[in-house]
Order: structure tokens, then sequence, then C-alpha cells
């Protein structure tokens, strides 16, 4: 081969690798994706391990979307976490789930743990407490086995802050007034960049808004994505989603009913 072919055949391969890494840059990584239509990948319940022994996870039907999460046993006594394998490392990027309730109590996500008591605990409150909640497992909050209440990290207690979300009418009692028979789902999404904290919150298929909650803190940089529930009995969720910014969530269309990931990445 002559110098001149052989100085060819480099560029076109230097410009091939150049092209790859730059897609590879664009693109991201998925850390962890469940949407529960069937029992591949971190659609599997064996990847569904709970902190708490006493909860207890089932595939079921969700509302609009094929098959979701439900968390089936109700009490303070079983709240807690269940850590999503493979995002131990997760620093910065997007967390974001599909939520709907029988019952009035919160779900959750925790994001940047790095041990039981390190990390922070971000709520989408129903009925019970119709707000988001940022707080830190530092101060106690999101203990296995307990509700906010008891472990004071709502209503003015622990918590770093808490917004009303304004997804509902609030009663008199102070109380939220969504459904609780899992007929509407909503979409919850956390945008962690370097020291910001964003939580979107909104009825699944209408447009996110502003964050309900935007927070500047610098306690915890890196560590493991969980999901977090309190209390309730028969709520579920579905379209689980941790990856970093830009990442490709596409799937195979068939494997995903009535919602497409493309509209689940734009839910961001």
């Amino acid at each position: 081969m002559h110098k001149h072919q052989l100085f060819i055949v480099l560029m076109v391969c230097l410009a091939i690798a150049t092209m790859n890494m730059a897609i590879a840059g664009v693109t991201g990584t998925v850390l962890f994706r469940a949407d529960f239509e069937n029992d591949k990948g971190d659609n599997d319940l064996a990847k569904w391990v709970p902190d708490n022994k006493g909860q207890i996870w089932k595939v079921e039907d969700f509302p609009g979307s094929g098959k979701g999460l439900n968390q089936t046993v109700e009490g303070c006594g079983i709240s807690g976490n269940t850590p999503l394998p493979g995002t131990e490392e997760f620093s910065d990027g997007i967390i974001q789930l599909d939520m709907s309730w029988k019952d009035d109590d919160s779900w959750g996500v925790i994001l940047r743990q790095s041990a039981a008591d390190k990390g922070y605990l971000v709520v989408f409150g129903y009925n019970e407490t119709p707000a988001v909640i940022v707080a830190l497992l530092d101060e106690g909050c999101a203990e296995t086995g307990k509700c906010l209440d008891q472990t004071g990290c709502e209503n003015g207690g622990k918590e770093m802050v808490q917004k009303e979300h304004g997804l509902f009418k609030i009663g008199d009692d102070g109380k939220g007034t969504g459904t609780q028979d899992l007929s509407v789902a909503y979409t919850g999404v956390i945008e962690a960049k370097g020291d910001s904290i964003k939580v979107w919150y909104h009825e699944r298929g209408k447009a996110k808004g502003d964050p309900v909650v935007e927070i500047t803190d610098t306690t915890h940089k890196k560590g493991q994505v969980g999901v977090w529930h309190e209390s309730q009995g028969n709520c579920m969720i579905d379209n689980v989603v941790v990856r970093t910014f830009d990442a490709d969530t596409a799937v195979d269309a068939e494997d995903k009913l009535a919602t497409s990931w493309a509209a689940i990445r734009s839910a961001y």
C-alpha cells in the first residue's frame, strides 16, 4: 500500500473514532430503566430488593401504560427504600418515574446515597401531605419503618424545603383531594446537576411547567438512587428511569403499550 493510501486510511479511521466518541458524549448513559412489561433487565423483581423486609412488590396493571409495580402492603412500619442496582455512582443526571395512588401517603426518591444516613430524599407528596419535600438522610429522614411525621421531616420540621405542588385542591383540613383509585398517573422528575437539585411534579401527559422546588446544596456529590415509599398500600409506580443528561431511552415499541419511551423522555 502506498504511503498516500495508508495516510487516507488512517485519517478515515481517526474520523470514525472521533465521531463515535462524540456520539457517546451526546447519548450519555442509562443507568436504570424499568417499565415492567416483561421480566427482563431492570424489570426483574429480583433486582427490586427493599431495605424493609415487610415491603412486597408485585407487577400489576398500571393506568394507561401496560404493567407497573404495586407496593402491596400498608403501614408506617413497612416504609422504606428500594435501592436501584447500577446507580451506585450516580452524580449528575435525571431521575423520573410515573406514580399512581390508592392511598393518601407519599412516594419518594433517594439519591446520592453513600450510607444509610447520607444522601437526599425527595418526596412526591399526595393527599396526606400535598407537597414536594427535599430532606437530608443525615437528619434521620427516610428512616426505615417510619413515616415522615415520626422522624420530624415534614410540615416545618427537619426538611430542607417543603412546598405545595398545587396538583389538586386542598380541603379545609389541609389535605389533598386527589383520586385514590389508580385512575390518574403523575410524573415526578428530578434533575441533579452539581449543587443544584430541581424537582418537577405534574399529571402525566401534561406540560411540566416550572420546577416545584429548586435548591442549592453541596452536602452530597455522589451515591445510589432508590425508590422510597411512605406507608401507602396498593399504590403503583411505572417507567422508572435513571440516566445521565441526554441519554437515549428508546426501546422496542412493542415492549411499551400505551406509552412510548419517547413520550417518557419528553416528560423531562
